[in-house]
């Protein structure tokens, strides 16, 4: 008798839910959990920061969420299956019109990147250009007009109190509008005013991630999950969205201070997350395949420090916030468990997870390509 499928540690991931059918259960979950850790042999032989893997999975051309990632941990050569540019595949391809007020904007709609803009600041922190031209429609576009349509589409009303709305139009949008300029007008005809969606976001990080910046203070063990564990990937994103406004000048009154607090956090979580993530999936051991536990628990981890990792290293190299010699320390620890990781995984066949949960084996490529670009930032 299959046992069901264990609660996932961070329910909001970043990547559209296909479906959520199990390929294989009872004895077959059963067999690969026995199969799990069969690799680790070969993992001495494998390398350490998740290319391989990557090249192998994020190409696939009917998925750009995952082509999308790809282009995030190898950069804007990153070619799909066929050897087509992702880039050109993006953009000539997945981009489409979006309505807007009667009116029509570039956009990628929401069925394929989830998040707003996502694909958007993907592109933009790959490097590419905003004269960078591509043909849509027939017509002769750049990059400067997907931006243009992020500008017109943002509705602030329906988005400003979304965690999981926010962080990827945050980081498109102070990366392209210089704070003097910060101020605009939809396509509703509605105000804009970008300082203020993020200082609206640092409040929404702050007030979710007070339970565990107090139980850092008192130096014990987090007693559960709170609520900024429920923010897309664990509340990740939206600090690395909260870094890049203020690398890019979006300081507010005390917003570097604040966002060096949080930053603090995010170096606490990097152990004590794991912590919690074990005592989470140990309680859930035995009401759920052996196989499953195994590989949520992995993600999990891995998803926490790949996106940890990715968030600090862009703090450092930009000099937002600051870090301790002990921080530093614990940094350098999270980064040799992430490489770890990816050459356990890179030593695996990545096809047993893909047929036990195919959610959870996206995730995990998604998840390797932002460890991956924290890495090359390190």
């Amino acid at each position: 008798m299959s046992r069901k499928r264990p609660r996932p540690f961070f329910p909001a991931t970043c990547h559209p839910v296909f479906s959520r059918r199990q390929f294989l259960a009872g004895a077959g979950a059963v067999l690969a959990a026995g199969r799990l850790g069969r690799g680790t042999a070969l993992a001495a032989q494998a390398a350490d920061d998740g290319a391989a893997i990557i090249r192998r999975h994020a190409g696939a051309p009917d998925d750009p969420w995952a082509v999308a990632h790809g282009l995030r941990g190898m950069g804007r050569d990153f070619t799909i299956n066929g050897g087509r540019r992702a880039v050109d595949y993006l953009l000539e391809d997945v981009l489409v019109t979006l309505p807007a007020n009667g009116q029509g904007a570039l956009g990628f709609a929401s069925e394929a990147e989830i998040h707003p803009n996502a694909f958007l600041k993907t592109l933009l922190e790959a490097g590419v250009p905003l004269d960078h031209t591509f043909t849509h429609e027939g017509r002769r576009r750049t990059l400067r007009d997907v931006v243009d349509g992020a500008r017109a589409l943002l509705r602030p009303t329906l988005v400003s109190s979304v965690p999981n709305a926010l962080p990827w139009s945050i980081i498109a949008l102070t990366r392209t509008t210089p704070p003097v300029r910060s101020q605009w007008t939809n396509a509703w005809g509605e105000p804009v005013a970008l300082d203020v969606i993020v200082e609206r976001a640092l409040r929404l990080l702050e007030q979710a991630s007070a339970p565990v910046a107090e139980a850092m203070r008192e130096g014990r063990p987090e007693m559960g999950q709170a609520p900024v564990h429920g923010f897309t990937c664990g509340g990740t994103h939206m600090l690395y969205a909260l870094l890049a406004a203020v690398q890019a000048g979006y300081v507010g009154k005390d917003r570097r201070e604040r966002v060096q607090q949080q930053a603090d956090v995010m170096v606490w979580r990097l152990s004590a997350d794991l912590d919690l993530i074990d005592r989470f999936y140990k309680a859930r051991a035995g009401v759920a395949a052996s196989a499953s536990v195994e590989w949520y628990a992995l993600n999990a981890k891995l998803k926490l420090l790949g996106h940890g990792v990715e968030c600090l290293a862009f703090a450092s190299v930009h000099d937002v916030v600051a870090f301790t010699p002990a921080q530093r320390e614990q940094r350098q620890a999270a980064v040799t468990k992430v490489r770890r990781m990816l050459r356990d995984l890179e030593a695996r066949d990545l096809g047993e997870i893909k047929a036990l949960d195919r959610e959870v084996y996206r995730q995990v490529i998604g998840d390797t390509c932002h460890a991956r670009h924290g890495l090359t930032l390190t």
